[in-house]
């Protein structure tokens, strides 16, 4: 279970879909984190942390690319091509 503080209330909650929405956000990149979140537990109402860790290792593996210069449709392209690859094999 986690603990959240907002400064008026205490929320405690093992839900990471509750927890994403108590969180003041204002990187852009982690704002796209809760709304993947969102979306998987309005679609199917429970592994939100899961696709929280799993986008969140995605964008630490991509992060090179982009500090290199490496344009975003070439790196969108490769995800693309290596999420078919793997679905594949």
């Amino acid at each position: 279970d986690k603990l959240v503080f907002d400064g008026r209330k205490v929320t405690i909650s093992n839900d990471g879909a509750t927890i994403m929405k108590l969180l003041e956000i204002a990187h852009p990149a982690a704002k796209t984190l809760v709304d993947i979140s969102m979306s998987q537990d309005a679609e199917v109402g429970d592994g939100t942390t899961s696709v929280v860790l799993l986008a969140g290792d995605m964008l630490k593996q991509i992060k090179p690319f982009v500090e290199e210069g490496v344009h975003p449709q070439i790196i969108m392209r490769s995800v693309r091509i290596a999420s078919r690859l793997a679905v594949e094999k």
